[in-house]
């Protein structure tokens, strides 16, 4: 009886030792790491607002690395804007074709291409004609432009027209213009991170609005972004976590040309009509250049051809708004 009670008042002592050791060791850990502190710098950048966040254990490095990031994504506009004159998207709508064009062009055009395919069409970056008709009519005429003014247009509209050569992206037809609208903010927001992470910082938000890139986390809990419902900016339609992926949103109320919204800036390259089916779509993927794509492609899809394309990719969730307020969601969409 002795010898039992000896025996478990033994385990007893050497449990609590252990838990007492366990305590110890995490209370150093803990005293032995820095807090991390709260960098966030804003600039208006590729016609929109653009915020950087980084958690880091020094603020003045910190905001030294955010002002590189802009540096960035000042350096990728000025190549890839369709409202700088001289940047080469530009000059390639301008002339109708470009020689030695920078990697930047020819990686987004390619990866244009790419999504068109995939997409059997939704996605065309060779809709600015179509935009500059819209364009036109609504602030010159006054009105929205005719079928007759839209068929001739469309004419001019086919990614299979680009042509990518040696040193050289050229049309084949004149009067083809594109916008890399649909991709290069995504590009711009993995550019961003990526000069984030070359220099040390592992916690980092690139908020481009329409696209989100994250890396790491703010320390202790995930990024958390807030989907709003596209009719109504008071009211929260999910809460998304992001830690080492990214968000974009595709909607009818980002640029649109009538009060209706009849006529926005997400074409239907098939039709050169807005497409009008849905009103949002969020796309979550590894990539923001993927996601920024895919969230067009899907917009102009619809949403069972839209969640069919979703459904088959790998790492790739989504979130669909219907004209008619239906929410769908993906199988794996888990925000």
């Amino acid at each position: 009886m002795f010898v039992k009670k000896f025996k478990n008042r033994t385990a007893s002592y050497f449990i609590m030792r252990k838990i007492i050791l366990l305590l110890v060791i995490s209370l150093l850990i803990a005293g032995c790491q820095k807090s991390l502190v709260k960098t966030e710098i804003t600039k208006e950048l590729m016609g929109t607002p653009v915020t950087i966040t980084v958690y880091s254990e020094n603020s003045t490095e910190a905001e030294k690395v955010i002002e590189l990031a802009f540096e960035e994504i000042e350096r990728i506009d000025r190549l890839l804007s369709n409202y700088k004159n001289d940047s080469e998207v530009s000059l390639l709508n301008k002339n109708g074709f470009i020689e030695n064009p920078s990697n930047d062009l020819l990686y987004n055009i390619k990866r244009s291409l790419y999504y068109s395919e995939l997409s059997e069409g939704a996605f065309d970056i060779t809709v600015q004609p179509i935009l500059d008709l819209y364009t036109d009519s609504f602030q010159n005429k006054k009105r929205a432009p005719t079928d007759e003014e839209i068929k001739e247009t469309l004419k001019l509209v086919g990614f299979e027209n680009i042509l990518i050569g040696y040193k050289k992206i050229s049309f084949k037809k004149d009067g083809m213009s594109i916008t890399l609208g649909g991709i290069a903010k995504g590009y711009a927001a993995d550019k961003a991170i990526e000069v984030l992470e070359k220099n040390r910082v592992k916690h980092a938000l690139v908020d481009m609005k329409s696209s989100i890139k994250a890396i790491g986390n703010k320390g202790a809990e995930d990024w958390t972004i807030a989907l709003q419902n596209p009719r109504n900016k008071n009211e929260r339609i999910t809460i998304i976590r992001m830690n080492n992926n990214s968000v974009s949103t595709s909607g009818d109320y980002e640029r649109y040309f009538d009060e209706n919204k009849k006529f926005h800036h997400i074409i239907n390259p098939e039709t050169g009509y807005s497409a009008t089916e849905l009103i949002s779509v969020t796309i979550i993927a590894d990539k923001a250049i993927a996601a920024d794509a895919l969230s067009t492609s899907v917009f102009v899809l619809g949403k069972e051809k839209g969640l069919e394309l979703i459904e088959k990719l790998d790492n790739v969730e989504g979130l669909i708004i219907t004209k008619d307020k239906e929410i769908i969601k993906s199988s794996n969409f888990k925000y």
